[in-house]
């Protein structure tokens, strides 16, 4: 591809170079570079890539691209406003320009993505139209798993980030193109939209579900992570925002021409009556004057706010009616989202104060006369904020509870659990089992019919991160386990 070709969208302020020359590849780490490649210096998170691009010059990059000004180099160098901004729009027009074609639903916000993107995703299948799916768990087109083979922390077990790096999410947004999708719902991270990974797409509609303190590792303060979030609603055609939330507000007075979704008040998109059941709950919803009665068996106290949401994008895509009830009631059951593996052993993927305290509010709503017992930990080399008050949250809500790890990473689990001790009633039953496979096993064994046990923090992950890195770790296997020998 011609270099004129890849930076067509891209915001220069110098270079010297020929645009016509040929260009092999684009890459973003030093170590990967050819002869003939284009190298992008990011300034990361731990690592500046303007440190490496002698390395990469000597590995045969052809082209530097950086957005610090350099004139000490002997090679074709250009000068961009935004270096991950403009990785974004290459590696969009590289793969020309995909997202034109499609109709691409972005849903940002701390909780609540993953399950209002599988809820529209169940809509539009159910509205026979063509679709792609983009999460935290899995990529699908049309419901066939489409593989990413990018976004690992260690690459010989797959995971995915919520929203992939620009080199792997241009090329899905490409394979869904060839394969005739027409709709795409994904999740936008905080992570993502600081770090311009969208910058190369159109966004048709951009969703917000809620805020709350996440990711303060990453964003340093409240209002850094708000910003990057706020980013989605500058770049999207339509915008539907949930005002029950504080900060939906915020952004609603922000871009007033943004359609507004509640469970509270009258708005565009409403709930006038909810009820909760044992088995799901129904809402009573009002799309803009027409009503439409929708159940679903997913369970929890914020399952309401997910399936207005979802519907509501619907509403705004134009699907009718019946593809939109059928959608909410046959999406029965997201992994890793209050999903139950056993009658009384549930797992999900809360790993903020906030997530935590609505699932084990939502569970006691539901068993009213039995005991909960909620087993966590909190992730290491992550915000520290929060561990003392997810202990508080959990040892007050819950009958007991049992502190273990998750995903500690470079950081000894006894120091993070001592961080999650501090917030902890010190007079409700608790223990501390610092290897979570001992951990989830003695809490299966000894749980009777009376216990409801929450496994918090894996959801969906199949994988356990500590200072040797990451292993498999599956904990529906381990209850399986457990429960062959009691």
């Amino acid at each position: 591809m011609k270099l004129y070709e890849l930076l067509k969208d891209v915001k220069i302020k110098c270079f010297n170079v020929d645009l016509n020359i040929e260009i092999n590849k684009i890459v973003s780490d030093s170590r990967c570079v050819n002869k003939g490649d284009i190298f992008v210096a990011i300034n990361g998170e731990k690592r500046d890539g303007n440190n490496y691009i002698n390395e990469a010059i000597n590995n045969g990059a052809t082209i530097i691209i950086s957005d610090k000004s350099n004139t000490n180099f002997n090679i074709p160098y250009i000068y961009v406003q935004n270096a991950r901004e403009a990785l974004s729009k290459m590696w969009s027009a590289y793969y020309n320009n995909p997202t034109k074609d499609l109709r691409v639903i972005a849903i940002t916000g701390t909780n609540g993505k993953t399950s209002s993107a599988y809820i529209l995703y169940s809509i539009l299948r159910k509205a026979n139209k063509s679709c792609g799916l983009i999460s935290t768990i899995e990529c699908l087109i049309n419901d066939s798993v489409c593989e990413t083979n990018g976004g690992s922390e260690v690459s010989d077990i797959p995971s995915s980030m919520t929203t992939p790096d620009p080199a792997v999410l241009y090329s899905l947004f490409y394979k869904m193109k060839v394969k005739g999708v027409e709709y795409v719902v994904m999740e936008a991270s905080s992570h993502a939209l600081n770090q311009c990974k969208l910058s190369g797409a159109n966004i048709y509609i951009g969703a917000f579900t809620n805020f709350s303190p996440e990711h303060l590792d990453y964003h340093k303060n409240l209002n850094h992570y708000f910003e990057s979030k706020k980013n989605l609603f500058k770049m999207c055609k339509k915008s539907i925002i949930n005002i029950d939330d504080e900060y939906g507000q915020k952004i609603k007075k922000e871009f007033p021409k943004a359609y507004t979704v509640s469970l509270k008040s009258k708005t565009d998109f409403c709930a006038d009556y909810i009820e909760f059941k044992d088995t799901g709950c129904s809402i009573s919803a009002n799309f803009q004057g027409e009503n439409i009665e929708l159940s679903t068996s997913l369970c929890g106290k914020f399952v309401p706010n997910n399936v207005m949401l979802a519907a509501s994008c619907a509403k705004l895509l134009n699907i009718g009616s019946e593809a939109i009830k059928l959608g909410v009631l046959s999406c029965e059951n997201i992994c890793g989202r209050l999903e139950r593996i056993k009658n009384n052993i549930y797992i999900d993927y809360a790993h903020t104060p906030e997530a935590m305290k609505n699932v084990i509010l939502s569970i006691k709503s539901i068993f009213r006369n039995k005991r909960i017992i909620a087993l966590f930990g909190c992730g290491g080399d992550r915000d520290k904020s929060k561990r003392a008050i997810m202990g508080k949250i959990a040892s007050k809500h819950c009958d007991e509870i049992i502190i273990t790890s998750d995903n500690a990473r470079t950081e000894e689990p006894i120091d993070i659990i001592k961080d999650i001790i501090v917030g902890v009633d010190k007079y409700k039953p608790h223990y501390i089992i610092p290897n979570r496979k001992e951990a989830i096993i003695f809490a299966t064994r000894k749980l009777n019919d009376n216990e409801i046990l929450l496994l918090l923090g894996k959801g969906h992950e199949k994988y356990e991160i500590d200072k040797t890195g990451k292993h498999y770790f599956n904990e529906r296997e381990i209850v399986e386990e457990a429960l062959k020998n009691v």
